[in-house]
């Protein structure tokens, strides 16, 4: 496979869990009044881990199964998934959503942190000016703005999530490297299954709006289903796929559009109406995308099949 070739397939993964994530936040809207927030996030987080991890052992045997790294990806998972999601929840509880969109805006900024920081990674003036116009981009997508955020323990909870979430990337497609991305998914995920597990089981006593299991009835059937598992487990294996490739930072710029999906999928079911602001906004992401990943010598991303 061609450098382009790989190049545009690992943009069409990023492009697809980023399309499948954004379906979630749809989901949400369906389920939220019946469930706590915690409850929901750990079912959402056992379904998609039991399904990646079968998916892999259907296609790699038990065999490839017993030789993974579980220790080291069950922590990274932990940390990055687990921790990473509660930390975010957390952050939009004692802030406001607008708040946490700001934040969640910067992550091609916590992307290349953390390339800078473990892969020595230099900026070149491409690389800047996609990461200027990603975030940029994002939040004219978001619809968010500066003077409407509020500084203090929320946003920095948001701030740590996104760094969580940037490193776990980073660790799961470069640490775990004796095992397929379908191995690498399906072992992160089970690590952030179980912590939110346990964190669900010790906010029990102490909150039960947060931990209510809320019914699946004919109204809530397939919201439900496109919360657990194509927006979370099947977006994640995408996502492995993609950034793997791209790497973290690149990757991430593709998160910067989700709110113009999420404005599609609400256009598409007659909830919500198109704004031209934020398909402003997603060309400005595009670009960044684009301009970010022309190679430029020694800075060329590395690439991983």
């Amino acid at each position: 496979m061609s450098d382009t070739t790989g190049r545009v397939t690992a943009n069409l993964y990023c492009f697809g869990a980023m399309l499948l994530w954004a379906s979630g936040f749809v989901s949400l809207e369906f389920l939220l009044a019946d469930w706590g927030a915690l409850s929901l996030n750990a079912v959402r987080f056992v379904i998609s881990a039991g399904f990646l991890v079968i998916w892999w052992l259907l296609r790699e045997g038990v065999h490839q199964a017993l030789q993974a790294s579980w220790w080291k990806g069950l922590f990274i998972g932990a940390l990055g998934w687990g921790i990473g999601s509660f930390f975010l929840y957390l952050g939009q509880r004692m802030s406001d959503p607008v708040t946490t969109t700001i934040v969640v805006a910067m992550m091609p900024i916590a992307g290349a942190a953390i390339e800078m920081i473990f892969d020595r990674r230099r900026m070149s003036f491409h690389l800047l000016a996609g990461i200027v116009l990603a975030v940029t981009g994002g939040y004219l997508v978001a619809g968010a703005s500066f003077y409407e955020g509020a500084v203090g323990t929320g946003m920095a909870l948001c701030v740590v999530a996104i760094f969580l979430f940037a490193w776990a990337t980073r660790a799961t497609t470069r640490e775990l490297e004796t095992l397929t991305r379908p191995g690498q998914a399906a072992v992160t995920l089970s690590g952030g299954a179980l912590i939110l597990v346990l964190l669900y089981l010790g906010a029990l006593p102490f909150s039960p709006s947060e931990t209510k299991m809320g019914t699946i009835d004919a109204a809530r059937f397939w919201p439900f289903i496109i919360f657990v598992l194509p927006s979370a487990g099947i977006a994640q294996l995408m996502w492995i796929y993609g950034a793997g490739s791209l790497g973290v930072m690149l990757a991430s710029f593709h998160m910067n559009a989700v709110p113009f999906y999420v404005m599609v999928i609400l256009l598409v079911l007659s909830m919500g109406d198109w704004e031209w602001l934020r398909v402003a906004g997603v060309a400005v992401v595009i670009l960044g995308v684009l301009i970010s990943q022309i190679p430029s010598g020694p800075n060329k991303a590395q690439t991983q099949s």
